[in-house]
């Protein structure tokens, strides 16, 4: 009579071989999915941060230099207490501010007939904004509230608008009108 059947060992083995390798897939997943999480917390930092360095780029290449005031807190830097307003064409104009939302802070921008708008809410931690000799550089610090990715930072340079006006460069076509 010969009988076949696994014996005790070899099922212990193949419980053992079945245990790492489900292991192994569910450690993979695991981390694929706290990947993901931070990937998705990246990007929308990347995004929001470069929503607000396009805003207040455009706002400060539309004003003359004379009409933005700048007031920093302490020295040369600028976090969001004090005021930093942008003159428009036709006495309009923009202030910024770092405002407290939910469960952390929202970069604003509000224009002079009161409209707002809020960016990076809850992500941002810090925002700073120092004058220099040829502009402002900025630099944000954005947190993920779920704490599950890292500290996400933007830095970048706002060039304030050149003094003479844009048609200073143009030259009128030769036997053309004046």
């Amino acid at each position: 009579m010969n009988r076949r059947a696994f014996t005790f060992t070899e099922l212990l083995i193949s419980v053992g071989i079945f245990t790492i390798i489900a292991g192994g897939v569910i450690i993979a997943m695991s981390r694929g999915a706290s990947n993901v999480a931070r990937g998705s917390f990246n990007a929308l930092a990347s995004n929001q941060a470069s929503w607000i360095m396009t805003i207040m780029r455009n706002d400060i290449a539309r004003s003359d230099a004379e009409k933005i005031v700048f007031k920093p807190e302490s020295g040369d830097a600028w976090v969001g207490k004090t005021e930093f307003k942008v003159g428009m064409p036709g006495n309009r104009h923009v202030s910024y501010a770092v405002e407290s939302r939910g469960g952390g802070k929202a970069f604003s921008r509000t224009e002079s007939d009161g409209r707002k708008q809020f960016l990076a809410s809850e992500y941002l931690a810090e925002m700073t904004v120092k004058r220099v000799s040829d502009g402002f550089d900025v630099y944000m610090l954005l947190r993920d509230p779920a704490k599950q990715a890292n500290d996400f930072t933007w830095t970048g340079r706002i060039y304030p608008p050149v003094p003479a006006g844009a048609d200073q460069f143009w030259k009128p076509l030769p036997g053309g009108k004046k």
